[in-house]
């Protein structure tokens, strides 16, 4: 078995990065109607899907940066980049919402269909804006896609708190964190209030993703105090193995059955159902996507060659600029949502539409390289130099 060896201080860990990107594909290719390709992405594959592998490299990156930060300048330094950072999310989500329902308000005004504001969540929007702005600056509303950068800002916003907690109490934050995630497993009941009330919550629960991010930012933590060592651990890669095995084997037969019905159903879908919630990230999502990820962090080495590869290029940049080229993303699933509607929805146009998509995304992460290049100040910098989103 082949292990991963661990990133130097300054040496940047391209396999976020690389998965990172391709996760950020996925949310744009998932997020497009009735999308073939959307058969092809992670969700294919495991019970997780790509907002899993996106909370936790966010989680792994934000434990790493932001705890070293805390080693070396004290917990008040470290604590300030963070808002810092919660506040430039902040921010881009704000904007990101007015642009998105911007655009569906348009839309619907120009083709005079009041379809498409049920279908983004928007009606709530136009029917009394005012309310729905001050909800949404409180991160309460959250229309259609608009949920990941809400739940990563609640988030982040205590990891200082958990990277403290890190260094005197780490057992006592996994019981905490555990304990939470068990509660909203046993009473969904255990959630955030969103609008419209009174029974809408959180289309991703915090009490129970914080599992997922925190883990990540456990594993990050640890990885600037002498590596992950659970790594080096064969009897976890072999419960692995086999656990990753066992999802893509069922997963993938839900998906060939979806396209050839004949084909017959290995677990049925009923019964493992009630452990494959998105919102309160059940218990078959949160296994698969950990051990998936342990190995993945296993069998490839920072130093791959595949990593290197003009092939690995777009994903490495896509990467690199997450927060930007997630906002892209959402908006041009939104474009390409109204585009398969409004004309020929077909494979073909299908197809066109996650290319065109895709292609643009690659073309603004380059020229987001270009610019930094320009500015003479490098986007590699180290495996601290990945910021969280």
């Amino acid at each position: 078995m082949a292990v991963a060896s661990y990133p130097s201080p300054v040496e940047r860990d391209l396999r976020l990065d690389f998965f990172r990107g391709l996760a950020l594909f996925c949310i744009f290719l998932d997020h497009l109607p009735n999308n073939i390709l959307a058969e092809f992405t992670i969700q294919s594959v495991m019970f997780a899907d790509a907002a899993e592998v996106f909370i936790l490299i966010s989680g792994y990156t934000a434990g790493m940066v932001y705890g070293r930060a805390m080693e070396r300048q004290g917990f008040v330094a470290a604590g300030i980049r963070v808002y810092h950072r919660l506040w430039q999310l902040y921010v881009a989500h704000i904007f990101l919402f007015m642009i998105f329902l911007g655009m569906v308000a348009y839309t619907q005004g120009a083709l005079n269909k009041s379809l498409y504001a049920e279908e983004f969540g928007a009606t709530n929007f136009l029917n009394e804006p005012g309310l729905a702005v001050v909800q949404a600056l409180m991160l309460q509303f959250q229309p259609a896609f608009m949920d990941i950068l809400p739940l990563y800002i609640v988030l982040l916003a205590v990891l200082p708190l958990v990277l403290a907690g890190f260094r005197s109490w780490p057992g006592v934050i996994s019981l905490v964190s555990f304990a939470l995630w068990l509660a909203v497993q046993l009473d969904n009941r255990v959630s955030l209030a969103a609008y419209p009330g009174p029974d809408r919550v959180w289309f991703l629960n915090p009490f129970a993703w914080q599992a997922l991010f925190l883990l990540g930012a456990w594993f990050g933590w640890r990885n600037i105090h002498g590596g992950v060592s659970w790594l080096g651990h064969r009897w976890l890669f072999w419960l692995a193995a086999p656990l990753s095995l066992a999802g893509v084997l069922i997963r993938v037969n839900w998906t060939l059955h979806g396209f050839y019905d004949p084909i017959p159903v290995l677990v049925s879908t009923k019964l493992l159902w009630p452990f494959l919630s998105k919102t309160d990230l059940g218990i078959l999502r949160l296994v698969n996507v950990l051990a998936v990820a342990l190995l993945a962090a296993s069998l490839i080495r920072i130093q791959a060659r595949f990593l290197a590869s003009p092939a690995a290029w777009p994903f490495l940049i896509c990467g690199r600029n997450s927060l930007y080229i997630f906002c892209l993303g959402i908006l041009l699933s939104v474009l390409g949502h109204l585009v398969l509607n409004e004309f020929f929805g077909g494979v073909a146009m299908q197809l066109a539409v996650s290319v065109a998509g895709v292609v643009i995304m690659i073309a603004v992460a380059a020229l987001l390289e270009w610019f930094v290049a320009a500015q003479g100040t490098p986007g590699g910098g180290g495996a601290g130099a990945a910021t969280a989103t």
